[in-house]
């Protein structure tokens, strides 16, 4: 028994030093690539939610805000989220890269990969129902506007908000063209219809010419290749990430079956 815990130790001895040769340089390697990535993603998400925090205690001092309160609250709680979110990802990857934690590696690649299957399914969700998502947008921005001028409908002060939001930072008119308005209001359309130094006197004859719809359209579309580049961008750089984290913690692991070394 004893030759044979000796000999036991002699092959032991030879795997951790092939382990060493082959392993452990590529180990070290993928570590620092995987803490800079998620520093990077830490930084991003801190100055995230620091600006949602600063928009969020803002609201109503910011100068030359052309959109309302409400919308910029809900801007500012969509950031606080997206910055906290990306905030503890980056955080864990960080951790579990610069301590070798397994836990925390573990939970750094299931959280990545939740978040890259739901991004799958909501971009095969909207590609294949793109037509639908367009046809509802409209329906409900007609539904808005429907409900301007009627003080005594639901929601409309935040439709309001909504419309005027749309069109004085889109630059549009309506939902399809500025006509649209004639269908709700005998009067004038918006003020945000007109360009800042004419919405005094804003009629069908100075407006925005094109609808929001079609500005959106049109957006999307002379943007097709750059927004395909970011969504490629950000699915590689998040399967590089679970990646390196699942080759990062096989490599503790079968490192620690020669070392005594406990995370």
């Amino acid at each position: 028994y004893g030759e044979f815990q000796t000999f036991q130790h002699y092959f032991k001895q030879i795997n951790l030093s092939r382990m060493n040769s082959l392993q452990v340089c590529c180990g070290e390697f993928i570590r620092m690539i995987l803490f800079l990535l998620n520093f990077i993603f830490w930084a991003a998400g801190g100055a995230i939610l620091g600006i949602g925090i600063y928009v969020k205690v803002s609201i109503g001092k910011l100068p030359d805000a052309n959109v309302s309160e409400d919308t910029l609250n809900s801007a500012a709680l969509f950031l606080i989220t997206l910055g906290c979110i990306v905030f503890v990802i980056g955080l864990l990857g960080c951790c579990g890269s610069l301590t070798q934690n397994r836990c925390m590696l573990l939970l750094y690649f299931a959280l990545v990969t939740i978040i890259f299957l739901v991004e799958i399914v909501l971009a095969i969700t909207i590609y294949v129902k793109k037509d639908s998502v367009e046809t509802v947008f409209t329906d409900e921005f007609k539904d808005c506007m429907s409900k301007y001028y009627n003080d005594t409908a639901p929601l409309h002060t935040e439709c309001i908000d909504v419309v005027n939001t749309f069109q004085s930072t889109l630059k549009c008119c309506g939902a399809l063209e500025p006509e649209d308005w004639k269908n709700y209001s005998t009067a004038t359309p918006p003020a945000s219809c007109c360009s800042p130094d004419k919405t005094d006197d804003c009629d069908y004859g100075v407006t925005f010419e094109e609808g929001c719809i079609g500005v959106i359209e049109n957006f999307v579309n002379s943007n097709t290749q750059y927004i395909g580049f970011g969504v490629l961008a950000i699915a590689v750089i998040q399967l590089l990430g679970m990646l390196f984290a699942c080759y990062l913690r096989t490599y503790i692991m079968k490192r620690d079956e020669y070392e005594p070394y406990t995370v």
